[in-house]
């Protein structure tokens, strides 16, 4: 901002009072002078970024009918543990510019959000555009200032000769080149600085590996080894930073392709299914596209490292001998090592870029240690490798209903085996309760020393028990400082756009691929017979019930999943098959987005004309959903069920109905199963598409397992009779 910036507007009316905003920035004190009814308006959006920046408003400059709504901002925030009582206060968030617009407004907050966009924050720049001359100088400037803070030698000589050597250089180039020292300042700073990382406090102790002389992948990957032995030891992990060069304009960047440096590949089946992991499946074709070939398809392949220097093709190399692993197996269940599960050690984030000094390094993997949380979503999170059903199973727990917390219990004993595998095998690892422990301590330190710690408190809470931990009763203040660690778009894509041309030829040929595929799409879609499932709810289950069975409905029928208050029920006389997933609500009646749906047909049936013939040109089939701890159990489902008979409708299969305190999910799925193959045989659907669907069949857990239940005499039935572990 220059030192004085008057915005006029020769339209304006009223009085030309001016107001003064002083913003300090950067140990000055710049002025934005405004004048009453000008282009920057009191009540502007203008004048309030200023405010929020940190200005400071004399009111009376304004008359009285436009004085600004605006009171002097607070130059700290108070914040509060919920469990001690204990206060903290930061002002770290006003510091200048190390302080980066975030993308929550007033209006909403995006905090759970993985790459958070819009609010304050300006549109990224499209790849390969560096920062203007300013930007950088802006930034150098503050780097500089936190450096030689941190020596204690702020404004001192050689302070002041380094930053003359540094604007010299970006007037000269447009860029500059930090020292070592400084960089490994910058890699250190800018893990302090992540808020959504729980394990900070160890961020003074991050190693620097300076790799900005290499000039190819295989120089990389010697570099990548060398970091590997050094973070791994033998166990004994160490964090560690591998920094390659950094971002030029008009040249292409060199990038590790990989997410991390280990990670096993997922195999798409034939049926659907995936062997290994599914969240690796876009990138394992990706290296298989550079000519990787797994010897197997097996679920824990680790994936090729693939390196690209700048103005090369990328380059694919075998890591797998590096990568030491953990086979999972439990203090007390001996079944556990039968399931085969094993993790790798070295957790290193390979895809971020190092914001530093207003120079971009878009390759700087780095590494901590693993917590045990962490392993435990990997291998039980549905996405994922979704272990629990199998643990559950082996453990004889009732997976009828969640009531049961059959998960809860299946993920507790998944993650003690992680930390005694780990443990065991002599590898650093950390629960989350020791964890958010030292983090309350490094929040403890951080606000002595510097003000405040930028916290994300959505993400430093871990995905269990947390509520037993304390940084879950600790309030946080998210705000973003650098130098960071910053997400990018994965190089791979960045390829694929640059090879399809400018962008002006690449929106004729996604168009016409969209518009060539969607009249294929229509073609195909209209020979098929059509499908709406209705469902009403109160909790979302029958929605979610919907979901499953439009989705093995997809491959055979042209299906619609839609909520009963945005379908006319006028037109139900146009369908065909007709699916209906329903819960009944207080004493047996509709949900709330079922009631004017259910009237609507209730009238049809009982109005003075014959309207039994209304509906016979469909097919339909109910289930309810309920709870047999009430009298009118699935009452509303049933009722959905009769009123389609008496307008005319042929039920292809009886009502199914699931008790949500026995078997619920069991039951649906059977039901789903049938009325699936009912309608097929309805409708003469061909045998090529039931052949598809039976494969999606198969992939659903079965309604019954003789393994899952023991047998036990019933004196009052004379006999033996299924039970359930531990009911």
């Amino acid at each position: 901002m220059n030192e004085e910036e008057v915005f006029d507007d020769d339209g304006a009316a009223g009085s030309k009072q001016r107001a003064t905003a002083k913003l300090a920035t950067h140990g000055r004190s710049a002025s934005v002078q405004v004048e009453a009814g000008s282009a920057l308006p009191p009540n502007s959006a203008a004048l309030r970024r200023l405010m929020a920046r940190g200005a400071s408003m004399d009111a009376g400059a304004f008359p009285e009918a436009e004085a600004p709504m605006f009171t002097k901002r607070k130059e700290f925030i108070r914040l509060k543990n919920l469990q001690t009582g204990h206060d903290a206060v930061d002002t770290l968030h006003q510091s200048g510019i190390m302080v980066c617009p975030i993308a929550c407004t007033s209006q909403r907050c995006v905090g759970s959000m993985m790459t958070p966009s819009g609010g304050e924050q300006q549109p990224k720049r499209p790849h390969g555009v560096v920062r203007p001359k300013e930007e950088v100088e802006e930034h150098a400037r503050d780097f500089l200032n936190q450096y030689y803070t941190s020596l204690k030698s702020k404004d001192s000589p050689a302070h002041e000769r380094r930053l003359a050597t540094i604007l010299l250089e970006i007037e000269d180039r447009g860029t500059y080149n930090i020292t070592e020292k400084e960089l490994a300042f910058g890699c250190k700073q800018a893990w302090r600085n992540a808020p959504r990382c729980i394990g900070r406090i160890q961020w003074s102790r991050l190693q620097l590996f300076d790799c900005r002389h290499v000039t190819t992948a295989k120089e990389m990957l010697d570099a990548i080894k060398r970091h590997i032995e050094y973070g791994t030891n033998g166990g004994n992990i160490r964090s560690a930073i591998t920094v390659f060069p950094q971002r030029i304009e008009g040249q292409s960047d060199f990038r590790v392709w990989n997410g991390q440096f280990f990670k096993y590949a997922g195999f798409k089946q034939e049926d659907g299914s995936v062997i290994g992991d599914p969240s690796s499946l876009e990138f394992t074709e990706v290296c298989k596209g550079l000519g990787w070939k797994p010897e197997k398809e097996e679920p824990f392949v680790t994936l090729p490292l693939v390196l690209q220097a700048r103005g090369q093709p990328p380059e694919w190399f075998d890591i797998a001998d590096l990568n030491l692993e953990v086979d999972i197996t439990h203090p007390t269940f001996e079944w556990f090592a039968d399931m085969a599960l094993k993790w790798y050690t070295v957790p290193a984030v390979t895809n971020m870029m190092l914001d530093c000094g207003g120079i971009e390094f878009p390759a700087t993997p780095f590494n901590g240690w693993y917590m045990g949380t962490e392993v435990g979503r990997d291998l039980c999170d549905d996405n994922r490798y979704n272990v629990l059903p199998e643990v559950a199973r082996r453990m004889e727990l009732d997976t009828r209903t969640a009531s049961s917390l059959w998960k809860d219990k299946a993920l507790v004993e998944v993650n003690l085996a992680i930390l005694y595998s780990y443990q065991k095998a002599n590898v650093t690892i950390s629960d989350h309760h020791s964890a958010a422990e030292s983090f309350m301590k490094h929040l403890e330190k951080e606000y002595a020393t510097r003000g405040g710690c930028p916290t994300d408190w959505v993400w430093v809470n871990p995905p269990m028990s947390a509520s037993t931990t304390p940084v879950y009763h600790q309030e946080m203040l998210m705000y973003q400082l650098r130098p960071s660690y910053e997400y990018q778009e994965d190089p791979w894509k960045i390829e694929a756009n640059r090879k399809l041309g400018d962008r002006k030829d690449r929106f004729k040929r996604f168009a016409w691929v969209v518009k060539t595929f969607n009249r294929m799409f229509k073609t195909s879609m209209s020979r098929r017979v059509k499908a709406v499932i209705l469902y009403a709810t109160e909790t979302g289950r029958s929605a979610t019930y919907a979901k499953k069975v439009g989705e093995l409905f997809s491959n055979s029928f042209n299906y619609q999943v839609t909520c009963m208050d945005e379908y006319n029920p006028l037109e139900l006389e146009h369908e065909q098959m007709v699916v209906i997933v329903t819960s009944t609500f207080g004493n047996g009646e509709p949900p709330e987005n079922g009631v004017e749906f259910f009237r609507t047909l209730t009238e049809m049936a009982n109005a003075e004309e014959d309207n039994s013939q209304w509906l016979t040109n469909i097919k339909f089939c109910v289930f309810g959903l309920g709870s047999r701890a009430y009298p009118q159990f699935c009452k509303f489902g049933k009722d959905m069920h009769d009123v389609l008979k008496d307008l005319g409708g042929e039920s292809v299969h009886d009502v199914g109905e699931g008790d949500e305190l026995c078997g619920q999910e069991e039951s649906f799925h059977e039901w789903m199963k049938k009325c699936y193959l009912a309608a097929c045989e309805a409708y003469h659907i061909a045998e090529g598409d039931k052949t598809i669907a039976d494969k999606a069949l198969s992939a659903l857990p079965p309604a019954w397992e003789a393994k899952m239940f023991r047998l036990k005499e019933e004196k009052d039935c004379g006999g033996m009779v299924p039970s359930r572990p531990g009911a």
